[in-house]
């Protein structure tokens, strides 16, 4: 009984042990990650800290650097609630860039223009941009 107890014991604190470094080191659980065209890679490729630049390219190019996890969450979902747009040949000046990067690597590049966005890596995919999507970005 008390070999049971102990195997018991040991196996729940690997496992808390193993969901705490998780936790600490990557910014998404492995469980419950959706890999999809925002977040394209395998989970462990987004280490923690994970950080959002955005750039203002339509005055002065002034650059913003998300850091707040909750925020670079926002933008991530608001991202991914985006619907793709039917048209493909809307044309208009970049307004605004966007990287997703962790460590020196860049995990996503996006353009932004006059009511969609682009991701630099896709093949012309364009997304619409959303009534949040702005306002989250407008708050920068």
């Amino acid at each position: 009984m008390r070999k049971k107890r102990f195997i018991f014991g040991s196996l729940i604190l690997v496992v808390l042990s193993a969901y705490i470094y998780i936790d600490q080191r990557y910014f998404f659980n492995p469980i419950v990650f959706n890999q999809d065209h925002i977040t394209p890679y395998h989970w462990t490729e987004y280490e923690r800290p994970v950080t959002i630049t955005y750039y203002d390219l339509e005055t002065e190019r002034t650059t913003y650097k998300l850091e707040q996890e909750q925020e670079v969450r926002k933008i991530l979902e608001e991202m991914k609630d985006s619907p793709p747009l039917k048209e493909s040949s809307l044309t208009s000046e970049v307004e605004g860039a966007l990287k997703l990067s962790c460590e020196g690597d860049t995990l996503l590049e996006v353009f932004f223009y006059e009511g969609y966005w682009e991701i630099l890596r896709e093949s012309g995919t364009m997304y619409e941009m959303t009534k949040d999507l702005k306002g989250l970005i407008e708050t920068l």
